[in-house]
């Protein structure tokens, strides 16, 4: 984006060119002021790839309980009962 810029001098015109400079980016935190607020990127990522390991854990512990009470169970509901005879 340019801004033409006209100034009368001693009756002549001239005509100066300038280009607006964009204001620089928003200063980023120092990391030490990351980690004393616990909002470090990486102290982020990690607790939710722990978060994530454990719950993952915790559903395949629950699956092996199901399927191993379905095990015990099975064969104890399929097999036929006898009958009392008089």
């Amino acid at each position: 984006m340019k801004t033409v810029l006209t100034t009368p001098v001693n009756s002549n015109q001239t005509t100066q060119t300038s280009q607006l400079i964009p204001p620089s980016p928003t200063s980023v935190e120092s990391p030490s002021t990351w980690m004393r607020d616990g909002y470090s990127p990486t102290e982020i990522i990690l607790a939710a790839a722990i978060l994530t390991s454990l719950s993952i854990g915790g559903i395949a512990s629950v699956i092996v309980a199901i399927t191993g009470l379905v095990k015990s169970l099975v064969p104890v509901m399929v097999r036929p009962t006898k009958e009392k005879t008089k």
